[in-house]
């Protein structure tokens, strides 16, 4: 082949990638044009659940689009994390990702460490504490308490959870670690469950999301000590937190925000980004997820990422000193 053979195939090579990497940038200039699948590891009716509708009616306004939710429960959040990593990278299916599909299940079992590393976080959206609370009877009425009366009585108390492997099971390990107590652990089903039996009166104590144990607290049917979060919560602000209230560097938050398959390209997900970052920004979001116990967060898909893997790293050193198993 001659030398000005071989140029005319470089250049028409060149050409063709050129058109090709144009083609790629068109399309996502045109994202989004159909509506968006948005998988979510929570029921229907759940706090995610309400979460989620409530600020993706907004952001799709703000991204054009509209999503869809696909409520894909069960497997402790790994099925909908394989649903969302299996997905084509093109920004039309994206989904939910939380302390327990992120944080807890790397460190639980290879299914969830390989699904976990199969996706990229694209923006964190809030946070919200857990409450510490113990049955009506208990002759304790603050965390400092609660303590002194653990290690009184090593392995009396009983803590309900949501399950092995739950962020209430390995939160309340996290507890038991700081503070050199032992309790026994009584897993359940969901968390509803194990705060009624609580209520009733069978198990002792238990870590439950704030939205979830608040009227319980507020009305009587629960003995409410404190909020995991690092900040007192609006919502309750006389209550105090761990930390503050005997646990000092005590800290655990559900947090959530939406992600999508590895290889999503930073275009698209900057659009998403930037669609979710300024839906927060709205009051009546903002009202509306205060009013569900969260706090608002925000920011980019980098520090999304950093948060993640300091979490991951968190869970996984209580989840080896707990010997804490999944279900």
């Amino acid at each position: 082949m001659s030398v000005i053979a071989s140029l005319r195939k470089v250049r028409r090579t060149a050409a063709v990638l050129a058109l090709g990497v144009l083609a790629v940038q068109a399309a996502h200039a045109e994202y989004p044009d159909r509506p968006i699948k948005y998988v979510l590891s929570s029921g229907a009716g759940s706090g995610p659940d309400s979460l989620m509708r409530l600020v993706l009616a907004e952001a799709g306004k703000h991204l054009g689009a509209t999503f869809v939710i696909e409520n894909r429960s069960g497997g402790g959040g790994i099925i909908a994390l394989q649903a969302i990593a299996n997905a084509a990278p093109d920004g039309y299916t994206v989904g939910h990702g939380n302390t327990q599909t992120l944080g807890i299940n790397p460190s639980l079992s290879p299914a969830g460490k390989l699904e976990a590393d199969r996706i990229q976080p694209i923006v964190q959206m809030g946070y919200t504490p857990n409450l510490l609370s113990v049955r009506n009877g208990l002759p304790v009425k603050s965390v400092s308490e609660l303590i002194a009366y653990a290690k009184a009585h090593p392995n009396k108390l009983v803590y309900g959870s949501a399950g092995n492997g739950t962020s209430g099971h390995v939160g309340t390990e996290l507890f038991k670690n700081m503070a050199g107590i032992e309790m026994v652990h009584a897993p359940y089903k969901t968390a509803p469950a194990a705060v009624n039996d609580v209520m009733a009166g069978h198990v002792d104590v238990v870590f439950d999301n704030l939205a979830g144990s608040m009227s319980h607290a507020k009305n009587g049917k629960l003995q409410a000590l404190a909020v995991t979060g690092p900040r007192r919560s609006a919502l309750l602000p006389d209550l105090p937190t761990v930390s503050e209230a005997g646990l000092p560097g005590y800290e655990v938050v559900a947090w959530s925000g939406i992600i999508g398959p590895k290889a999503l390209p930073p275009a698209i997900a900057q659009k998403i980004n930037a669609a979710i970052n300024k839906t927060l920004k709205e009051p009546s979001i903002i009202k509306g997820m205060h009013d569900l116990g969260y706090e608002i967060v925000g920011g980019t898909p980098e520090q999304f990422a950093a948060m993640v893997a300091k979490e991951r790293a968190k869970w996984a050193d209580v989840i080896r000193k707990s010997g804490a198993k999944t279900d």
